[in-house]
């Protein structure tokens, strides 16, 4: 049986857009003045922290939160996503990487 697959590679440019978009939709709003930088990490699940420019307090996001985050900034760019593809996500350096995957 084939199977496709496809990689969709997102800047951290890109991931702070797709946040902003989806805090927006989830009315869980990004600290005012912007980000100044966003830490990842891998252990047990893909997670972010959002460090805002200002010295509030920082935001964490995990990886359903991500993954929906890039969903929506693909929707907005017309970027398709398959919903039956199968998902998943991975952090490389200085880039996150949502991997969709399709079995016929």
């Amino acid at each position: 049986m084939p199977s496709e697959s496809r990689t969709l590679t997102f800047s951290n440019a890109e991931v702070i857009e797709a946040l902003e978009l989806f805090s927006e939709q989830a009315q869980r709003p990004l600290p005012e003045g912007g980000v100044k930088r966003l830490v990842f990490s891998n252990e047990r699940e893909v997670k972010v922290t959002v460090e805002p420019n200002n010295g509030d307090t920082v935001m964490h996001f995990y990886e359903h939160e991500i993954a929906a985050a890039l969903i929506v900034y693909c929707n907005k760019h017309g970027i398709p996503v398959a919903r039956r593809a199968i998902k998943s996500l991975q952090v490389a350096q200085d880039v996150v990487v949502l991997q969709l995957a399709l079995r016929s």
